[in-house]
């Protein structure tokens, strides 16, 4: 627990912001995690949002301001390890993301480079 808490502190000083998972099924078989970072307008960077599906991540980030920012997602899991995506850049620009990552993700969160 006080790992945790020291992460979200952690997370929280950079400006970070931890979204939990929402489980979803897709159907009878396959079970999915979820998220989205906050939607247009939550983050002057931008935002993303997609899925992980026992393992199988995909999703899209979207650059919505021309500051020299460019946004990416990072996505953490249980075992401590964590998956990013490619970053949009661009005013406007959306980029679509697929991976693998094993084990059960906990949150995800937007962040970006300087571009």
């Amino acid at each position: 627990m006080i790992a945790v808490v020291g992460l979200l502190g952690t997370l929280c000083s950079l400006g970070l912001t931890a979204v939990p998972m929402a489980q979803a099924s897709t159907n009878a078989v396959l079970t999915c995690k979820v998220f989205d970072t906050g939607g247009p307008g939550s983050r002057p960077e931008g935002y993303g949002d997609g899925r992980v599906c026992e393992g199988q991540i995909t999703g899209t980030v979207h650059d919505t301001r021309a500051d020299g920012r460019c946004p990416y997602v990072r996505i953490f899991f249980t075992d401590g390890g964590w998956w990013e995506s490619p970053w949009a850049g661009g005013k406007g620009k959306a980029v679509n993301f697929s991976g693998f990552h094993a084990g059960e993700p906990t949150s995800a969160v937007l962040d970006y480079i300087s571009c």
